[in-house]
């Protein structure tokens, strides 16, 4: 059992504000949007539940919970009046205080939110706090107050943090500087539009941390290095822990009973594709069209995609839209379905979906782009096309599909780099690890009241 140390104490809570039935285990609240619902909140959630075995006492606190998890709290923006106006209220909220998405160009998500007030003032004792995606949750006015109380970990599961307001910036490197003149935001006034007053704001926040008080973590080198480069963020203390995921939910089952529940073709190449919303461009789904066509004389070729948004373009027969798959046993068995995985995103983290289709041992074709390429041995467990190309991502897909030997081998070395490398548990470890350093270093209540008052 982990045992959190003496040292910074007086800014934890006492024994006598704990569960008693977990004294002298570490308490870490994790602070994300929603529970599971969305790729950074799945990561989060995997989190959750894997520390448990590491001596570690963690729950959530989220706006929106799904489910019954008594560890999960919902925040009330509007308490004491009850949780369904809370939860009307965030709805409400977060379509009104942000760029509607065709209004933005891409997703977009500035730095105040009508509901975050609040957050600090219904943080239950903890020894950490550790933010995760809290994009329409957390209002950066609360970060030094959280700060605070406890230590702070805030995981990256994008870009959005230390940027004007985009969640990825694509060419754009105005994060570097301070913004401004936004190729995204279709409503940008010029250098001092939005992204600029974001950015300004998120600089003077920044500055009232300690910077002992705050750790960041990036799943991917590739985000990280984007942070270091960042003018908000390049003299924070940045550290890279790969997402995890429970490799016993995620594991291989036969191909023809995989088709056979989702009523897909039994002698089909399969190629699927996942995105939490398709349309994306970033996601890159026209580009896997464009690939797809230069190899269409293979034969019974059929594209599977999973996710929101509209399957208008999909209409043709080689294409089969399945929609959004909750349940963690047909997702399963639609990347075991599969011959290949598909991930022709622009810019990306470290994607579930990539780490998801390894564990059930389908192997994966993508662009060398972002952490996917981080997550994809090229050769082995996996075939990587410059990005952007989409005749270079067909070439690859043909070589997988063409090559039944080729499939085979790296299906066996795509489940054995996840369970080696990319398991929830080593996650697990490696941010307990992390936690207690933090809190062995921390520094005393007053020294950050008077830091943060400054």
């Amino acid at each position: 059992m982990m045992t959190a140390p003496a040292n910074g104490s007086e800014c934890r809570p006492s024994d006598d504000q704990r569960d008693p039935a977990r004294r002298g285990e570490m308490q870490v609240m994790q602070i994300c949007t929603t529970a599971v619902c969305g790729g950074a909140a799945r990561a989060a959630h995997r989190l959750h539940r894997a520390l448990a075995q590491e001596g570690v006492h963690s729950r959530m606190l989220v706006a929106q919970k799904f489910g019954a998890d008594e560890d999960t709290l919902e925040y009330n923006p509007l308490a004491p009046a009850p949780p369904a106006l809370g939860r009307l209220f965030f709805r409400l909220c977060r379509r009104w205080h942000r760029p509607a998405f065709r209004k933005a160009g891409a997703y977009f998500t500035p730095d105040r939110t009508p509901i975050g007030w609040r957050l600090a003032a219904q943080l239950p004792a903890c020894d950490l706090v550790h933010l995760h995606w809290v994009a329409d949750l957390l209002d950066y006015r609360m970060l030094p107050r959280l700060a605070a109380r406890v230590p702070v970990v805030w995981t990256f599961h994008d870009m959005n943090a230390f940027t004007g307001g985009c969640h990825y910036s694509g060419p754009c490197t105005g994060y570097m500087g301070r913004c401004g003149a936004c190729p995204q935001l279709k409503t940008s006034a010029g250098e001092n539009d939005l992204t600029r007053g974001v950015m300004n704001r998120k600089l003077l926040v920044f500055a009232r941390i300690p910077p002992s008080r705050l750790v960041i973590v990036c799943p991917s080198r590739w985000l990280a290095r984007e942070a270091r480069h960042s003018l908000l963020c390049k003299n924070l203390d940045i550290r890279i822990i790969p997402n995890g995921i429970d490799a016993e939910e995620y594991h291989p089952m036969e191909q023809v009973e995989a088709r056979r529940r989702l009523s897909l073709p039994a002698g089909a190449k399969i190629v699927l594709f996942v995105a939490d919303f398709i349309e994306d461009t970033r996601k890159g789904l026209p580009l896997l069209l464009t690939a797809l066509e230069s190899i269409r004389n293979i034969p019974d070729l059929l594209l599977v995609t999973l996710g929101r948004g509209s399957a208008s373009c999909l209409s043709e027969p080689v294409f089969r839209h399945l929609g959004v798959l909750n349940n963690i046993e047909l997702l399963r068995a639609a990347y075991s379905a599969a011959d290949v995985f598909a991930i022709p995103s622009l810019q990306d983290n470290l994607p579930n979906t990539v780490l998801e289709s390894m564990a059930c041992g389908t192997p994966v074709v993508g662009f060398d782009s972002g952490g996917i390429s981080e997550a994809i041995s090229e050769g082995q467990t996996g075939l990587l096309a410059p990005s952007g190309r989409a005749p270079d991502l067909g070439r690859a897909l043909r070589r997988i599909l063409e090559d039944k030997i080729l499939r085979q081998s790296m299906a066996v070395e795509s489940r054995r780099r996840i369970v080696k490398e990319y398991t929830a548990q080593l996650q697990a470890r490696r941010h307990a690890s992390l936690y207690q350093e933090i809190l062995q270093r921390a520094p005393t209540q007053t020294a950050i009241s008077k830091s943060c008052r400054a």
